[in-house]
């Protein structure tokens, strides 16, 4: 623990690399229409602005996670707003389009070293009983950045054009990196060997997977999603193999023996594909079925982040004082009960999307900071940064299924008019309800072992 800091002041510090890394999604999707003019690409190439910096950070995720266990992982995290602020900086030089996707690795790079650390510093510097309460204030920061972005996007392009956005990360980099050098503790390292081939395989897999999933939302079904689709399975195959005789792997034992965090990892997966699947169509449906303005599209979107951030304390608090298996559960019966008026009504309506957004929002605020909570307390202290970024990277696994889920049942979603597929969105969100009933049964088995806990557990450092 930090003797000479308090730990709310470190808090801060991760908060800012919250703050900073989901701001930068929200204003950078803005700017890609103007990046695309200015530097001659397409609407579709530009995108790649933004897949870039996701392929970085998702293939780095778990030699990241690995590595910061042997280091020390507050200095790692230090150093990831350092290489954010560079590939800011470097995104204002000019120098076309290609110079630009390069500087959007170096801030993949940065969110790499960012995401495989944060949760893991909240679980060194907070004892267990705090930790949901700090992960819950996290929550808020999430939602104010990712409702910001838009906002504070189109404010500085007025004022000085696309470059102000990139350069807005330099001084908060500079900042989080100094404060995070002098506060952040140390922590105990894990002198394992490192399994560098299974990080090289797990990063192929997942990123075969994950440009397949981009390729099949842009464009539907085709041979190159199938070619990307196998080779991911194939290599997944591979890892499970290879895997099977190593005795430091990067797929640890710890994420099957140990129940908290099989449990904690299914479940987000669980969450993120049900999320995924089921946001893709609302905003093609509110725009081009019931005709909302993009103004009025993004208010709607912008219920579910509002509900997430308000329940996100309140789940943190509950956790802490009465287990992980009330909030856990009551906020997956939240995000089943979203499903409802789009599965079984009729025509869906703005109510019915109003409503999805308020409840899937509560209850994914009150799933999420208990379950992570839980997640990295049973994790062990020498072994938290794999497990934070194995966290992450289980997001991202969930996404690729929900939007798998969306094109398979709903159909290539560029700008169709969506009011034909009324079924099948129906049978989408039905799915979504079942994957949010898995996510309860997870919740069910969670309360074997976690419910109701009354005992502080023993701090790892």
């Amino acid at each position: 623990m930090a003797k000479l800091v308090n730990r709310w002041a470190i808090m801060q510090v991760i908060n800012l690399g919250t703050f900073m890394t989901t701001l930068d999604v929200g204003i950078v999707n803005l700017a890609l229409p103007v990046i695309a003019e200015e530097n001659g690409v397409t609407l579709s190439a530009v995108q790649w602005a933004v897949t870039a910096y996701l392929l970085t950070m998702i293939g780095l995720l778990p030699i990241l996670g690995s590595l910061s266990d042997r280091l020390n992982r507050g200095k790692v995290y230090s150093i990831g707003f350092l290489f954010f602020a560079l590939g800011s900086l470097v995104a204002t030089v000019p120098g076309g389009f290609a110079l630009l996707l390069i500087a959007r690795c170096i801030q993949g790079i940065g969110a790499a070293m960012i995401m495989a650390n944060s949760q893991a510093m909240v679980r060194a510097i907070f004892p267990d009983h705090e930790r949901g309460k700090a992960l819950g204030v996290n929550t808020i920061v999430m939602s104010v950045g990712t409702l910001s972005g838009p906002a504070i996007g189109g404010f500085l392009m007025h004022l000085s054009g696309w470059p102000l956005l990139f350069w807005i990360n330099v001084p908060i980099g500079l900042v989080a990196a100094i404060l995070g050098w002098l506060w952040f503790p140390q922590t105990k390292r894990n002198r394992r060997s490192i399994d560098y081939v299974g990080a090289v395989v797990l990063a192929v897999c997942v990123l075969c997977l994950f440009i397949g999933a981009v390729f099949l939302e842009e464009d539907g079904f085709s041979g190159t999603v199938a070619v990307l689709g196998g080779a991911g399975l194939l290599t997944a195959i591979f890892l499970a193999w290879y895997e099977r005789g190593q005795t430091n792997g990067i797929i640890d034992p710890i994420f099957f023996r140990n129940r908290s965090i099989l449990i904690g990892n299914s479940s987000s997966f669980l969450y993120y594909a049900a999320l995924t699947a089921t946001q893709i169509p609302q905003a093609f449906y509110l725009k081009n079925s019931l005709g909302l303005s993009i103004t009025s599209v993004g208010l709607v979107l912008a219920v579910q982040p509002v509900f997430l951030g308000i329940m996100g304390p309140l789940s943190g608090w509950s956790r802490d004082r009465f287990g992980a298996f009330w909030p856990t559960s009551v906020g997956a019966l939240l995000c089943m009960g979203a499903m409802l008026p789009v599965m079984v009504g009729g025509l869906p309506s703005l109510a019915d999307f109003l409503w999805f957004g308020g409840l899937f929002g509560a209850g994914g605020g009150l799933f999420l900071a208990s379950n992570n909570a839980d997640m990295m307390s049973a994790a062990p202290g020498t072994k938290a940064s794999l497990v934070g970024s194995m966290l992450a990277l289980i997001r991202y696994l969930g996404m690729v299924a929900g939007i798998a889920f969306a094109v398979l049942l709903v159909g290539s979603l560029g700008g169709a008019d969506l009011s034909a597929q009324v079924p099948h969105l129906r049978v989408l969100y039905g799915l979504g309800a079942l994957l949010c009933l898995a996510m309860l049964a997870c919740g069910l088995l969670r309360r074997y072992r976690l419910g109701l806990r009354r005992k502080v557990q023993v701090e790892e450092a």
